[in-house]
């Protein structure tokens, strides 16, 4: 008898040790699947053993590390599947999961657990209840990709300026692109007599980024002359394998600088001082200064506001200066202007000047009047005084 039941155990064990199968991967309702996806996972499971012996099947679906927990959540995750009886038989398990928006592209592992009562081999001997684990069976998740520009050293650029440019790029989504190329487009609009890109053209190559990897591009970006002051926008297309396709603007701002043609002319010892805006672009809050300098000093203020000039407008400010002897004859002269972006601005002129000798002069011969005029006021004094300033004197000789 004992050897009936050893026999008989045997037998069912044997007879459990293949009595389930499911494939390496998972079998998903919409394939890819991507973060963000709320979709079903489903687990074939076969009766391969010889008889009638799965019972009350239920099948468990588990992450199998913290990888694959964070990046799906299992929202069912037992399935019943009542008793699959025949040999070959197969019934197939089915889970509602949900893919984090945040799962990064990837193979994740998940453990099957089937858990099924097997047939009563004798009155004595109660059924079994077996577990077989199905390990690593994996989920691929597909990633969506998005690349970003991330920062631009293009801020204020003047018209007539080469600007070497640099242009940082992340892919912020969970997904990889392969190949993927920077195009700006500067075919549209003012933009075209505007900007250009010297050298290689408009197209840069990114490589292959995976989610998180940056990557930088480099190019030298010209500035017509008469490129508008402004906001501009320049559009950046990126594009990659699998149909991938994002749009950017690369932002700038076009200041409206300009600049200054310096005269002079001099009248009865004053000197003016001419300043002309021949550039394209208004300034405003223009004021000059003579600074300290070798070869002139002036008396008085040495500063002047101009107010606003507009392109072609000019206007004068009025100094006292003299020549320093043994000095040259340039005149250092700073203009201060803001232009349209908001941006101040200072420009070094420098003014040969000739002054005349009456200018040059001017200090001597006002202190020769000075001189003259306080000896005037003497003689009328002493005129106007004449009788009392002789009796004076003709006391003083009697008192003797």
């Amino acid at each position: 008898m004992k050897k009936l039941n050893l026999i008989l155990m045997i037998i069912s064990t044997l007879l459990l040790m293949q009595v389930a199968s499911a494939s390496g991967y998972l079998v998903t309702e919409s394939a890819p699947v991507y973060p963000g996806d709320t979709t079903y996972v489903y687990v074939p499971i076969k009766n391969t053993g010889f008889g009638t012996f799965l019972n009350d099947v239920s099948v468990r679906l588990l992450p199998k590390d913290n990888a694959s927990a964070n990046a799906v959540t299992i929202l069912d995750n037992v399935y019943s599947l009542g008793t699959i009886e025949n040999w070959g038989d197969q019934r197939t398990a089915k889970f509602k999961i949900h893919v984090n928006p945040d799962a990064a592209e990837g193979d994740y592992y998940f453990n099957v657990y089937i858990t099924y009562k097997g047939q009563q081999i004798s009155s004595t001997t109660p059924a079994p209840i077996v577990t077989t684990e199905l390990k690593d069976q994996i989920l691929t998740i597909k990633g969506k990709p998005l690349l970003m520009l991330l920062n631009s050293t293009l801020g204020i650029v003047e018209p007539m300026s080469i600007n070497k440019a640099t242009l940082k790029f992340k892919n912020t989504g969970t997904g990889t692109v392969k190949n993927a190329v920077a195009k700006i487009d500067l075919t549209g609009g003012s933009m075209k007599s505007s900007f250009s890109i010297l050298g290689g053209g408009t197209q840069f190559s990114l490589g292959n980024l995976k989610a998180g990897d940056e990557a930088e591009i480099t190019f030298d970006l010209a500035v017509d002359i008469t490129a508008a002051p402004g906001v501009y926008n320049l559009p950046l297309k990126i594009t990659g394998l699998d149909n991938y396709s994002s749009d950017n603007y690369v932002g700038l701002v076009v200041a409206g600088t300009t600049n200054f043609e310096i005269s002079y002319q001099e009248s009865l010892g004053s000197f003016s001082l001419n300043v002309l805006n021949t550039g394209i672009s208004p300034a405003s809050s223009v004021a000059v200064t003579l600074p300290r300098q070798k070869n002139f000093s002036s008396t008085g203020s040495s500063s002047s506001v101009l107010g606003n000039l507009n392109p072609g407008d000019y206007t004068s400010a009025i100094f006292q200066i003299a020549k320093i002897p043994g000095g040259g004859n340039n005149l250092e002269v700073e203009i201060q202007y803001t232009d349209t972006s908001g941006q101040r601005h200072t420009i070094t002129k420098s003014l040969p000047v000739e002054l005349s000798q009456a200018g040059a002069q001017t200090r001597s011969t006002s202190t020769n009047y000075t001189t003259w005029l306080l000896a005037a006021i003497v003689i009328l004094v002493i005129y106007w005084q004449r009788r009392k300033i002789t009796s004076y004197f003709q006391k003083q000789k009697g008192n003797k």
